[in-house]
């Protein structure tokens, strides 16, 4: 490729500018998407994760009996510490809510406590400062804090002076002895219950080894050693597993097994499968675009037919006139490519609004190297591949046939190739069609599915009550109790709950542990898990949960302080399968963490607390006398809008105490959309990638049909001429724009039925293919190629036969 050819494709495209426009946009919109897809794809999978090192980072779970991907206890993390010679070391974190007072208004804040070697592990320095020191982490140890850089903006004005001052952080005085930089957040696996961006980080202040061996609750974090891969440190790991289960007796009644995944790995294990569909659906836009522009490079290379005739009778060789044509294709896509990246930021913008789980915790990155690279890759390919077939037939030139002018030689056989890629074009947009068709239809079942209550009309709120002010539980539930007093005197409230965890919020560690029969032999304990959770008489009803039998909580159970439990149906299922759970004991963890057992009052429908789709773990209710928790929820069920109770929400609680903030005010409805934002997230790309490669399908077979009707003109307007029907001529002409339809909607149905069932591994709601809908997507495809080529075929048989007759 020479300077000359460039400047002569630029004239030649000059003298084309709606041929250029139409081809720069169309790539635009195919390598556009690529690049976006890979973007993302670039961020949260390829990208190093914005830490020092951070390939040498794991995430260390515990699993215990049948209970997978768990928190550890303290313990744990000092036997790793001392035990463990793959890892340089070990790092902790646990997440709580706190309550921020003094200047300003009460505010409530993600808290949270770590080890003094956490924050170094996944930064260099803070912003401003230093990190905790060994010296400050422990029982009786200084109390000192670190803040993000987004609180200390919003609530101390970026004043650099708040080192060495104290804030009073859940009623005790912490002096500020750093400030994270602005770009560090927390980038933690699905489900590890630690959300990207935490307010204040205090390290702990108890001793760790001195906790209860069964108590999980930090999340463990490594940096192995130089040289050491994950396989060599999970070997290690499983030694030092079946060193504690034979040393301990905790660990061996539970099981307990360690296992260790690289945190790039983890963080986008959940998302990753369904970004490389996505980026298949797009890979399939892009084919589809390159054969649309193969077809108009060729309808186009037809109209210049005599150039390339007089070329090659000056003596231009064959390889001359594809370098040229060549050119002109790269050209034109490196200017799509150039037009893609602008477009590609729009749709990032677009991907990011989504936030569907595992994306919204990476973080979106420019236009880099990485990235401009793919898309001058993309570019130059795509102008290979679509000028690759207009190349072929400039080599195969017959000059003779060009100067013979009206040979009839020139119009025999000149649809096949764009009727070949008619049918390529249509299989790969019945292929998204298809997929986006069930997919949608999955996520209106998802709509539809019953987490076990209702949302509608129920506007929810967090408190975290400082222990400082309620040291004692009779404290804290004389609050809690007066707090849903009030509320429920709020107009046009209907029932007010509290609860400690709320359904699909996954900002706080999850409450769960073993329960068995009460009297249940030795092998059947430690085996199955329940989540527990805290509630106050008036939950059940604000959500309209369903009892199946027994009864709800009373304030006689309350005020008697009886060890009763509502449990759920599955639960009940598995052990009382065929007998009523009422009265049965049930040996459970209490509200202290210790094993107690509880009489079952009552069953209720299983509510989804983790996802719309999974009935992850069965469920166990206490009343909140028998489990006393600083972090309590309040559900309230209203006949009025939920977005007009927050005024009244702060004012009644305001009167019980002026400096607890109230957190999180928001409907109910909020959390369960929020439930739903990875199927929202895949169904509305994989629709619009279906849309935009039917759009194409639709300028293919119109350019097509367009291009058959001028090589036809003369044929059809002597078929007229000679008595011909408009009516046979129009059905003659859809026949010919259908086959290559058809015949391209069969291979896309074969294509569809290998392709669809690697849906059901990334969207549970997905179930099965369905016939019915898949001839939708072929009725539909059959439609779009009628319409396109009846507009250019009744455009010509509206002309005088005559007229046809003198086109050439």
């Amino acid at each position: 490729m020479g300077f000359h050819d460039l400047r002569y494709a630029g004239r030649m495209l000059v003298r084309k500018p709606v041929f250029a426009l139409v081809c720069i946009l169309t790539l635009a919109v195919g390598i556009g998407a690529n690049t976006a897809i890979f973007s993302v794809i670039n961020s949260v999978v390829l990208e190093p994760l914005p830490y020092p090192e951070s390939r040498r980072l794991a995430v260390v779970w515990s699993a215990l009996g049948r209970e997978g991907r768990a928190p550890s206890s303290g313990p744990e993390l000092i036997s790793l510490r001392e035990r463990s010679r793959g890892f340089d070391q070990f790092g902790g974190i646990w997440v709580q809510s706190g309550a921020l007072t003094g200047e300003g208004e009460p505010e409530q804040v993600k808290l949270g406590w770590v080890t003094s070697n956490f924050l170094p592990l996944l930064s260099d320095h803070p912003q401003f400062g230093r990190f905790f020191s060994p010296a400050e982490e422990g029982e009786g140890k200084p109390q000192v804090a670190i803040l993000s850089d987004e609180l200390w903006r919003r609530r101390y004005g970026a004043d650099p002076k708040i080192i060495g001052q104290a804030v009073r952080l859940s009623g005790r005085l912490c002096t500020v002895v750093g400030v994270m930089p602005a770009h560090f957040k927390l980038i933690f696996p699905e489900g590890a219950s630690v959300p990207p961006r935490i307010d204040v980080y205090v390290p702990f202040q108890w001793e760790l080894s001195k906790q209860p061996r069964d108590q999980a609750y930090i999340r463990i974090i490594g940096r192995l050693r130089a040289g050491a891969t994950i396989e060599e440190a999970q070997a290690e790991l499983d030694n030092i597993a079946t060193e504690l289960r034979s040393e301990f007796v905790e660990y061996a009644g539970q099981g307990l097994r360690l296992q260790t995944i690289s945190l790039q790995g983890d963080v986008s294990r959940n998302v990753r499968p369904a970004l490389f569909a996505l980026f298949g659906g797009t890979g399939f836009i892009l084919l589809i675009v390159c054969a649309n522009l193969a077809m108009l490079a060729l309808s186009r290379g037809n109209e210049r037919r005599n150039e390339m005739g007089l070329r090659a009778a000056l003596g231009a060789k064959p390889r001359r006139i594809v370098r040229q044509l060549l050119t002109e294709n790269l050209l034109l896509s490196f200017l799509g490519g150039t037009a893609a990246l602008a477009l590609s930021s729009a749709i990032l913008r677009l991907l990011w609004s989504l936030e569907p789980a595992g994306i919204a915790r990476a973080t979106p990155t420019g236009v880099d190297g990485m990235i401009f690279a793919f898309n001058a890759m993309v570019s130059a390919i795509c102008g290979i591949l679509f000028g690759l077939f207009p190349a072929l037939e400039a080599k195969r030139f017959n000059l003779a046939g060009v100067l013979s002018e009206g040979s009839r030689a020139t119009t025999v056989g000149k649809q096949t190739l764009p009727q070949m890629l008619i049918g390529c074009e249509v299989a790969l947009t019945f292929v998204l069609l298809a997929s986006s068709t069930l997919l949608l239809h999955s996520f209106l079942n998802l709509l539809e599915i019953d987490p076990g209550f209702s949302a509608d009309r129920v506007v929810t709120f967090q408190v975290s009550l400082p222990d400082l002010r309620y040291p004692s539980p009779e404290r804290a539930i004389e609050f809690i109790r007066a707090a849903q007093r009030n509320l429920s005197t709020m107009p046009g409230v209907e029932s007010v709950g509290v609860v400690s965890h709320l359904p699909f919020d996954d900002n706080l560690p999850n409450w769960y542990s073993y329960f068995w029969r009460e009297g249940a032999p030795e092998q059947e304990q430690n085996t199955l898990m329940a989540d527990h959770r805290s509630v106050l008489p008036g939950f059940f009803d604000s959500l309209h949960v369903r009892f199946i039998e027994g009864r709800n909580f009373e304030t006689s159970d309350e005020q008697g302080r009886r060890k009763v439990a509502v449990v759920d149906d599955l639960l009940a299922k598995q052990l009382w399968p065929h007998e009523s759970a009422l009265g049965k004991p049930l040996n459970i963890e209490n509200g202290d963490f210790v094993r107690d057992v509880v009489e079952v009052i009552g069953t209720i429908k299983h509510v989804q607390y983790h996802s719309l789709t999974d009935s992850v773990r069965p469920q166990v209710y206490l009343p909140y006398t028998m489990a006393v928790r600083s972090n309590m929820s309040f559900t309230i069920r209203t006949r009025s809008a939920p977005e007009t109770m927050a005024p009244l929400i702060h004012k009644e609680m305001a009167k019980l105490d002026k400096d607890l903030p109230v957190a999180n005010v928001r409907p109910l409805n909020a959390y369960v959309s929020g439930a739903r934002s990875e199927a929202r997230f895949i169904t509305v790309l994989c629709a619009a990638m279906a849309g935009i490669a039917l759009l194409l399908a639709w300028v293919g077979i119109y350019g097509v049909t367009v291009s058959s009707v001028r090589r036809r003109t003369k044929e059809i307007g002597v078929r007229l001429a000679l008595g011909a029907q408009p009516r046979e001529i129009f059905a003659m002409m859809l026949r010919r724009s259908i086959r290559p339809v058809a015949l391209g909607s069969l291979a896309g149905l074969a294509l569809t039925m290998i392709v669809l069932p690697l849906f059901s591994a990334l969207f549970v709601a997905f179930k099965k293919i369905e016939p019915g809908y898949l001839t939708v997507v072929f009725a539909t495809l059959i439609v779009v190629a009628m319409l396109a080529a009846s507009i250019p075929t009744q455009r010509l048989l509206r002309e005088n036969p005559i007229d046809s007759l003198r086109h050439e």
